[in-house]
C-alpha cells in the first residue's frame, strides 16, 4: 500500500528567521563597526567610490554606533523564542522598507548612487528584505502555531485546569 505524499508546508525548513536574523544581525554588526571607525573608507567600499561630504562624517559614525547595536539586537534573538524573534523580525522588516524608501528618496542629494536593484549594495538590502519576509511567513507556520505542542506554560496551564474541573 503507497502512502500518500506529504503536504509541500511541512517539509519547509523551518528557523529560517532565525538563520536570517542572524544573518542580518552579522552584517549589520560588522558594517556598523566599519562606518563607526572608518567612514570615510566604508562609504567608498559600500556605496561605489561615493564620498563623504563635509561634515557627514558625524551622522554615518552615529548611523554605524545604531547598526551595531541593532545586529547585537539580532544577534541576541538567536537565543530567544520564536515569539519573540517574530516581533524582531517585523521591526526589521519595517526597518529595511524604510532605509529603502529613504534611500530612493535622498540618495542622488548625499552624494550616492540612486537605488537600482543592479547595485551589489542596494540588491543585498533588498535580499534582506525579502528573506526577512519569507522567514516571518515560514515562521508563522511552524508547528505549535495552529497546534499545541510548543509546551508553552499557557498550554500546560489550560490542561491543568480542565483536569482539575472534570
Amino acid at each position: 500500500r503507497r502512502a500518500c505524499p506529504p503536504h509541500p508546508l511541512t517539509h519547509v525548513p523551518m528557523g529560517l528567521l532565525k538563520h536570517t536574523l542572524t544573518f542580518i544581525g552579522t552584517a549589520f554588526t560588522v558594517g556598523g563597526g566599519a562606518f563607526m571607525f572608518a567612514p570615510a573608507d566604508a562609504v567608498t567600499a559600500v556605496y561605489g567610490g561615493a564620498s563623504l561630504t563635509k561634515g557627514s562624517t558625524y551622522a554615518w559614525t552615529r548611523s554605524g554606533t545604531f547598526e551595531m547595536g541593532f545586529g547585537a539586537l539580532l544577534l541576541l534573538s538567536r537565543s530567544w523564542g520564536s515569539e519573540e524573534r517574530f516581533k524582531i523580525g517585523v521591526v526589521t522588516l519595517c526597518m529595511i522598507c524604510g532605509l529603502l524608501f529613504n534611500v530612493h528618496n535622498h540618495a542622488g542629494s548625499a552624494g550616492m548612487p540612486k537605488l537600482a536593484l543592479t547595485d551589489p549594495t542596494y540588491a543585498l538590502v533588498f535580499l534582506m528584505a525579502l528573506a526577512t519576509a519569507v522567514g516571518l511567513v515560514l515562521n508563522k507556520l511552524e508547528p505549535g502555531i495552529f497546534t499545541q505542542d510548543k509546551g508553552s506554560k499557557g498550554t500546560r496551564k489550560s490542561a491543568r485546569l480542565r483536569t482539575k474541573r472534570a
